[in-house]
């Protein structure tokens, strides 16, 4: 459902209300390549960590036609705001997990609740597009294997992303960028970091779309051979 101007502004005073340590006029468009993927790949479970205004989640809704299961975790402003969008659309098949606007609290809080709850696959298809940062993300991808289905998805958003070229976030925009982060940290490109360090290192996952969606083979633990397993399987779907 397409935001008037107006409706945006309400949505950004209300952010800067609720949270001054993160930047309130954010906008992000739908990410096509994610949407073309998950409607290829057959997945029902849908999980997104950093929905903002919705604009993908509404798409994948579109898809699933109230079939499925979505999962948004964000700010808890962020996800009631998506939550009103999608029942605006007529979907219901949804879950909320919100976090705090803490300086410190992040979706891992939430999605360890999860798995206190469940410590099976939960997930077919996790998109990250939250944070973007080592400290929260990497976390996030080590909780997200314990849920996601082998077989399943991990998708990142903005490989070559760093908070000194964000739109919102570089420090020039946004001064409390280098009260929070190192100039190291800042130049540092950490979605790249998360993808490089911990998941094409890890023989579980085989790459699906270069530097950004992984597709989990095995879960920890299983005993194969993870280097034959993954050199078959890049044959499969290459």
């Amino acid at each position: 459902m397409p935001q008037s101007t107006s409706s945006l502004n309400e949505v950004f005073a209300r952010r800067a209300i609720a949270n001054s340590n993160y930047p309130s006029e954010l906008v992000t468009g739908l990410n096509q390549k994610t949407i073309e993927t998950f409607a290829r790949s057959g997945c029902k479970r849908f999980a997104e960590f950093g929905v903002n205004l919705g604009a993908t989640t509404l798409e994948i809704a579109k898809h699933l036609k109230g079939d499925g299961e979505i999962y948004l975790f964000d700010y808890q402003y962020n996800v009631d705001y998506v939550g009103e969008l999608l029942q605006s659309n007529g979907f219901s098949n949804f879950y909320r997990f919100g976090s705090s606007s803490k300086l410190l609290d992040s979706y891992n809080w939430p999605l360890s609740q999860l798995l206190e709850k469940q410590s099976g696959p939960r997930f077919d298809y996790c998109f990250l597009d939250g944070a973007h940062i080592w400290n929260i993300d990497a976390l996030t991808f080590f909780l997200v294997d314990r849920l996601l289905a082998v077989g399943g998805y991990v998708d990142f958003d903005d490989y070559n992303w760093s908070l000194a070229i964000s739109p919102t976030l570089a420090p020039h925009l946004f001064p409390k960028t280098s009260e929070f982060y190192t100039d190291e940290q800042i130049k540092d490109r950490q979605v790249k970091r998360v993808v490089d360090l911990l998941v094409k290192t890890c023989p579980r996952y085989v790459e699906i779309v270069e530097n950004k969606i992984y597709q989990k083979i095995a879960n920890e633990g299983e005993s194969s051979s993870f280097a034959k397993l993954r050199s078959i399987w890049r044959r499969l779907v290459s």
